[in-house]
């Protein structure tokens, strides 16, 4: 059982003799800070880079995403064939699915296709995609004047339509294309109120561009033609909130359907980017790997600093060291003092290399956005601060381990009579 009135004095002890040798503490603690900084400036960037990079996947991509549809055929023995029992999402299923499906972030119906489209006298062709006020979580849209439909607009089937940059452009020649909110189009024969043009698109075809319109779900059957069968077939999508939580709502998503459809699987085809989520974890994943081996180089580096100065230390103090074993010291006294010694050099050295990492953080990400223009900013987290004091109070333990043992294993005549 430990001694707690030995163990106080003999960390207090430690604590005194670095107070003493004012020289050789500062020589310790750089080492620890160098190591301490370099892992607070490191895991703040990094986690800064990685949401940002998180931002823009989540933004820009369907990794996220869960796709719900109809089976309308089946590939068997070399041919198509064709299914009559599938299912038909409605508004009703994904208000359900809203509310059942555990993890659920976004839902929206999605339904697309081809239209035309005129606006005094000049007529374009155009893809449309059909859906609920929810289709910008799912489908990246940079709205430069007016807004997207709304919610009651989207259940009411309100004469509303979207109009991207590009069609806009070619619909108002000699015109500012944000200038068309407000504007009747007619858009397969239907009349519709422009409430919103998104912005320019940089990286357009000039000689290739790409017109898009959205509008609401329920005005599919008037602005799209029927399909073979007569019936509209949605796609019912489902976002999970982190990349991350996908494969959890895809099981949910799986049970949700085994409740409400016998067969399901024969029925209804659920699909994931699982090739691109594959790629994005793996990409988290090696710049995790990436920057703990950077912040381990460094804290060894401080943890040698620490050993090669206590070594340096107990040649010094051999003396002292034979003089308190006489007295009545234990080798477990000894080797509590110079543990002492490099927890409190690891613990000392953590505080300033908090502060200086953050600094450096801040630098480092203002280059980053001086010189590649993308909005990073450093990202000190409760975890980052938790793994620097565990780390570097358990690089101290490690690293002082021999040195206290050296120490405590002197041999009192030898140590008293040392020169």
């Amino acid at each position: 059982m430990i001694n707690r009135i030995a163990f106080g004095a003999n960390v207090r002890v430690g604590v005194d003799a670095l107070r003493i040798h004012p020289l050789r503490t500062i020589l310790s603690v750089l080492g620890i800070v160098i190591g301490s900084a370099s892992l607070v400036a490191t895991m703040a960037v990094s986690d800064g880079v990685m949401g940002f990079a998180r931002g823009q996947i989540e933004s820009e991509t369907s990794v996220q995403v869960i796709a719900i549809s109809s089976k309308t055929s089946d590939y068997r023995d070399g041919q198509w064939t064709p299914i009559t029992d599938y299912p038909v999402f409605t508004m009703a299923d994904a208000a359900d699915a809203r509310r059942a499906v555990e993890g659920v972030g976004a839902v929206t119906m999605v339904l697309s296709g081809s239209v035309g489209t005129r606006y005094r006298g000049i007529q374009h062709q155009a893809s449309i995609s059909l859906g609920t006020a929810d289709l910008p979580d799912f489908v990246k849209v940079d709205l430069g004047a007016g807004r997207f439909f709304s919610s009651a607009e989207a259940a009411h089937n309100a004469p509303v339509v979207v109009l991207n940059y590009a069609l806009a452009r070619e619909m108002s020649p000699g015109r500012d294309p944000l200038g068309m909110v407000g504007e009747d189009v007619v858009v397969h024969g239907r009349v519709r109120r422009v409430v919103g043009v998104e912005a320019r698109n940089p990286f357009e075809e000039p000689n290739n561009p790409d017109f898009a319109a959205f509008a609401p779900i329920r005005a599919a059957p008037a602005l799209l033609d029927p399909p073979r069968s007569g019936k509209f077939t949605p796609t019912l999508q489902l976002k999970a909130r982190t990349v991350e939580a996908v494969d959890a709502l895809r099981g949910a998503a799986t049970d949700w359907l085994a409740r409400r459809y016998v067969r399901w699987p024969d029925r209804v085809r659920v699909q994931v980017g699982a090739e691109r989520l594959a790629q994005v974890n793996r990409a988290f994943l090696l710049s995790k790997l990436f920057f703990g081996a950077l912040v381990g180089i460094s804290l060894v580096v401080g943890g040698v600093g620490i050993m090669n100065v206590l070594l340096a230390s107990v040649t010094e103090r051999i003396r002292e060291i034979g003089i308190r074993k006489a007295v009545g010291a234990r080798g477990a006294d000894i080797r509590t003092q110079f543990l002492a010694e490099s927890v409190s050099i690891a613990v000392a050295g953590t505080g300033v290399g908090l502060m200086v990492g953050l600094l450096l953080a801040v630098v480092v990400t203002a280059v980053f956005r001086l010189v590649v223009g993308v909005p990073v900013y450093p990202v000190l987290s409760v975890s980052t601060l938790v793994l620097a004091i565990v780390s570097s109070s358990f690089v101290g333990l490690v690293f002082g381990t021999y040195p206290a043992r050296r120490a405590a294993e002197l041999p009192v005549i030898a140590a008293i009579a040392h020169e």
